[in-house]
């Protein structure tokens, strides 16, 4: 019997429920479903989860882990939109939120930048790089040439510490005060620097630094 979706209560479904459903694989699959968030530790890290290793490892058909990335895609472009003309400064759960979403279960870094308007309203979202965070692989240029385009004057940046620590390294604070000087030079104000660990933030503005 087909189930009727719309009067189906799914928050009364497991998230390996949920997961084998997605995956179309929900009559046979849910034993599929439990190892995977068992193996990967947790919902947010199956949806960053390397496709090869997913086909390899888990066994999931090329269509099961298409299925699983366009949710993945959603849930980021869900989240982003949601930041969006919203007050940063006003709203910092808000923002924290979005960045663990985003960041948590990545397995490098990413440098993000969050650009704001003289209100405080996020302007735009924007992920400069994958990689390692150093002085050497980000380019300010492309802070302030973007900030310019679209009229912030407040900027804040991120990025996540895949080994769990939320302590910042001597590059961190190179990055910040390379970032900073450039901003200032046309008058845009780097407000904070957050840098995400297992599960905490680290801010550089918190902590006295900017």
């Amino acid at each position: 019997m087909v189930t009727n979706c719309c009067s189906e209560d799914l928050s009364e479904l497991s998230s390996a429920e949920l997961l084998a459903i997605q995956l179309g694989i929900e009559n046979e699959g849910r034993y599929v479903a439990e190892s995977l968030l068992e193996q990967c530790g947790g919902l947010a890290r199956v949806l960053k989860s390397d496709c090869a290793w997913l086909r390899r490892t888990v066994g999931l058909s090329p269509r099961s882990i298409r299925r699983l990335r366009v949710v993945a895609e959603l849930s980021s472009r869900a989240a982003k939109e949601a930041l969006l003309h919203v007050d940063a400064l006003s709203n910092p759960t808000l923002v924290r939120e979005y960045l663990s979403e985003y960041l948590v279960a990545a397995k490098r870094e990413h440098f993000v930048c969050l650009y704001l308007d003289v209100r405080n309203q996020v302007l735009k979202v924007d992920t400069l790089f994958s990689g390692t965070v150093d002085a050497a692989s980000v380019y300010p240029r492309e802070i302030v040439s973007t900030a310019l385009q679209v009229g912030a004057v407040n900027i804040i940046i991120a990025h996540n510490h895949p080994s769990g620590s939320s302590q910042p390294s001597d590059a961190d604070h190179r990055v910040t005060e390379k970032v900073r000087q450039a901003l200032g030079l046309v008058d845009i104000c780097l407000l904070d620097h957050l840098v995400l660990g297992q599960g905490e933030f680290f801010s550089f503005a918190k902590a006295g630094f900017l």
